[in-house]
């Protein structure tokens, strides 16, 4: 049976519909999401970058650009219009736009758990997500993270996420106004499939 988990980092929390499609086959077993909520904004001292962790180890996939422009047509049509996460419900907000350094972070991070078999928004280097933003040279004032793993389908995990409170608001929040999207794969680490979605807002 395939397997799948997501964990979001989530910002803060602000009329009803459903944001999710209905595209996978009733005989597929739904996973069952585990979530947990980080949210940060910048102080008045720059955050320090975490040094760069060892670049060992296969890299077995990374996101195309047709995935990551799938995962943002999916995010962007569930901002559109207003969307119930749990218990709130968020007003439609504007779309989220491509940021390659939010990209490259998403990245390096889902390759990473991939190669290494972990699962954690906390890199082996010790960084967060917002570490890893700066990292790229993202300057941030927001910042926050959704992963996912075991989802073999971009239609798949932005659902997955849909269906979680604290991964939807992150979705829905009108603090973020960039994202970056990210993918692993390897045949031998626990959920094969592994996805990074960084949201982010520039100074």
């Amino acid at each position: 049976m395939n397997k799948s988990i997501l964990v979001s980092v989530v910002s803060l929390m602000s009329l009803a519909v459903a944001c999710t499609q209905n595209s996978q086959d009733l005989s597929t077993p739904q996973p069952a999401p585990v979530t947990s909520s980080v949210y940060t904004e910048a102080t008045a001292e720059p955050a320090t970058a975490a040094p760069a962790p060892s670049g060992a180890g296969a890299r077995t996939a990374n996101a195309t650009t047709a995935q990551q422009q799938e995962v943002l047509q999916y995010i962007n049509q569930a901002r559109s219009k207003p969307c119930q996460c749990g218990s709130t419900t968020y007003p439609a907000v504007p779309s989220l736009t491509l940021n390659a350094q939010l990209n490259a972070a998403s990245d390096k991070h889902a390759v990473d758990m991939a190669t290494y078999n972990y699962f954690s928004h906390t890199g082996r280097d010790g960084s967060r997500p917002w570490d890893r933003m700066t990292r790229e040279g993202y300057v941030w004032r927001a910042a926050g993270e959704n992963i996912a793993a075991g989802y073999t389908t971009p239609r798949a995990v932005v659902d997955g996420w849909l269906k979680s409170p604290g991964h939807c608001a992150n979705i829905m929040s009108a603090n973020f106004k960039e994202i970056g999207i990210g993918y692993g794969y390897s045949t031998t680490s626990t959920y094969k499939h592994y996805w990074v979605t960084d949201f982010g807002t520039k100074r």
